[in-house]
């Protein structure tokens, strides 16, 4: 089995390669056909078999839900060969990864299904996933690759879930010390944007704006409802004892505030949709025991929230 894994780990790369140097919808296919492949793995081993990009750098761990969660800033490897990024944010979000991890836990101890989750292995000094290639790795080849690596993994979860329900929810998971120590919940709108009026709020080409965009064709609700009135995620999240923007409490975020960024802008639109998180430090990620008790919540608030608007079941 490690030597079938091994095999389809080294031919997903080969696809890879080929599928961005070249223009062949045949190869894309064959890497969907890769990763389901590599899922079928899993099933049949009884255990999650994770699959890493070049070096190791990124892993993919997959799932059998249509929702994936990633972190792009909790690694923590420092390789002397990739150099220093010279410009943009440098430092990690501490535990990301960890919190990451425990949700996913979390969500398959509801039924026992789990989330893919993708993560960058790399410190955010070497590169930086949520941001744009050029200046993710700013020019070292190494770190460009490891950026392709995890957003085709993303890519390659989507797609197949997808082709499984029609539909797939992703969550970018980030860590954030501004005051106030709520959750941030980015859907591509910025602060000032969600000051508007209800009337522009639920104009068509505002939610098309928004990574909830598929979630809006799905529903029958007016967009500010699910934004931040009572049916949001941060109102579930409030519900649950955990400070939230948007949310009824605090519909406009005060600043500052994560809007959402790279990660979201290219993977969150339809079929796909979801959001970035933003968990503040204390009390959320500072401890083991804050991680798994936010972890727990964050799966309860998912459930929930899934299966009332999206009709996906987590347990």
């Amino acid at each position: 089995m490690a030597h079938a894994c091994e095999y389809f780990n080294r031919l997903a790369d080969s696809c890879f390669r080929q599928t961005v140097s070249g223009v062949h919808v045949l190869m894309k296919a064959l890497c969907l056909l890769t990763a389901s492949l590599w899922m079928l793995i899993s099933a049949a081993s009884g255990q999650i078999v994770s699959r890493f990009g070049t070096k190791g750098y990124v892993e993919h761990t997959p799932g059998d839900l249509p929702l994936v969660l990633c972190s792009p800033h909790g690694g923590r490897l420092k390789p002397s060969d990739i150099p220093n990024r010279l410009y943009g944010v440098t430092t990690e979000d501490a535990n990301t990864q960890e919190l990451t991890r425990a949700v996913a836990e979390e969500i398959a101890a509801l039924g026992g299904h789990r989330p893919h989750v993708i993560l960058s292995h790399l410190h955010r000094s070497k590169l930086d996933p949520n941001r744009e290639v050029h200046e993710a790795a700013q020019g070292n080849a190494d770190a460009t690759k490891s950026w392709e690596e995890y957003h085709h993994f993303i890519e390659q979860a989507c797609d197949a879930e997808v082709k499984r329900h029609g539909m797939v929810f992703l969550i970018d998971m980030h860590g954030q010390n501004h005051p106030g120590q709520r959750v941030e919940l980015g859907y591509l709108h910025k602060s000032e944007d969600l000051s508007q009026p209800l009337e522009r709020l639920n104009a068509p080409d505002f939610v098309a704006k928004s990574s909830l965009a598929h979630l809006m064709r799905r529903s029958n609700l007016p967009y500010s409802d699910l934004l931040r009135g009572r049916c949001s995620f941060g109102a579930l999240l409030e519900a649950r004892g955990y400070h939230s923007t948007p949310s009824p409490r605090l519909p406009v975020p005060d600043q500052p505030y994560f809007s959402g960024g790279y990660t979201v802008a290219r993977h969150c639109k339809p079929p796909t949709t979801g959001f970035q998180l933003e968990a503040n430090r204390v009390r959320l990620r500072d401890t083991d025991t804050h991680r798994r008790r936010f972890a727990q919540t964050l799966a309860g608030a998912l459930e929930e929230y899934l299966r009332v608007h999206l009709g996906i079941k987590l347990k």
